[in-house]
């Protein structure tokens, strides 16, 4: 081929490799952020529903362990174990804090399969919390008696609901259900209406409105702060802490998820889309519209009132 010919021949092939304009670029683009638009939602909905069910497995296997609990004592686990001179009481600012009382979640340890944290425990002192033990307003320092901080530091992780951010160790996301009959504070009531109160000893014979129109336990996540703009998060619920701000509970005088609640301490929360969950006294895991009706709501917290009871999905 003659030399001119070949440069020809050249000169056409090069002029058939053509590269992306700017504008075809900029359209790829914008496609791509289209259909990475699209997929988000829907991986983050596949996400939740898993970190749902993994919380919804937390709260049967509390459930079973509290009835597991019964077999072997008759009756279900106290909602917390003191008198008003329990050594973890004490006082502050003219206040009766009972702090340090020992929570649901110490005694069904071994339901749980963690014989070695419950034998940590010295039930004699105090139970201890890292941060967050007092009211809200605390700052968020340590209490209760060094002695358990080992106990409770290992707090299995069947207490944590994966949907909710973590803020220390040892608060949990779950809460046991009460209606106290004084309306204020669940850890002093010694005559509760609902499954659990302090030094609760029920019995399913008590539960008359029946054990699947009962509550036992709530999510309760511990990491929301509080709506005054407090700095440190709601420490009441931590692992075995009992104080004035009634950890490890949540009854019905407030709705579930409403954080301009003044007492916003005691109720159940969750960090799930449009409601949480909970554990009925059979045991049986439901999940409950935060829209539902207050009236039933609360009617489902009391163990032998009567009342119509809460329709959960």
């Amino acid at each position: 081929m003659h030399y001119s010919q070949r440069r020809l021949v050249g000169s056409r092939i090069g002029s058939d490799l053509k590269g992306f304009t700017l504008i075809e670029l900029l359209v790829v683009i914008a496609i791509i952020g289209v259909l990475v638009g699209l997929l988000l939602p829907a991986v983050q909905q596949a996400r939740e529903a898993a970190r749902r069910s993994a919380c919804a497995n937390n709260m049967k296997q509390m459930g079973l362990a509290i009835h597991n609990f019964y077999d072997g004592k008759k009756r279900f686990p106290s909602g917390n174990v003191g008198a008003s001179n329990f050594p973890g009481a004490c006082h502050a600012a003219n206040r009766h804090w009972y702090c340090g009382q020992w929570g649901w979640p110490a005694y069904i340890l071994p339901q749980l399969e963690d014989q070695a944290t419950y034998d940590l425990i010295d039930f004699t002192k105090r139970s201890y919390t890292s941060s967050g033990g007092w009211e809200s307003w605390h700052n968020g320092s340590a209490a209760g008696d060094s002695a358990n901080k080992a106990a409770a530091d290992s707090m299995p992780s069947v207490f944590s609901c994966p949907t909710a951010p973590k803020l220390t160790a040892n608060h949990k996301d779950y809460s046991a259900a009460t209606q106290p009959l004084t309306q204020c504070c669940p850890e002093r009531d010694l005559a509760g209406g609902g499954v659990f109160h302090k030094n609760s000893e029920t019995k399913f014979k008590d539960v008359t409105d029946g054990t699947s129109n009962t509550f036992l336990l709530l999510e309760d996540a511990h990491s929301w702060f509080s709506a005054n703009g407090d700095p440190y998060p709601q420490g009441t619920n931590s692992f075995f802490f009992v104080n004035h701000a009634s950890s490890g509970y949540a009854y019905g005088n407030y709705a579930p998820n409403a954080l301009t609640s003044s007492n916003r301490h005691r109720f159940a929360r969750s960090h799930h889309p449009m409601g949480l969950q909970v554990t009925m006294a059979d045991a049986s895991v439901r999940f409950l519209d935060e829209n539902v009706n207050l009236t039933v709501y609360r009617n489902t917290f009391t163990r032998a009132g009567g009342e119509p009871q809460v329709i959960t999905k």
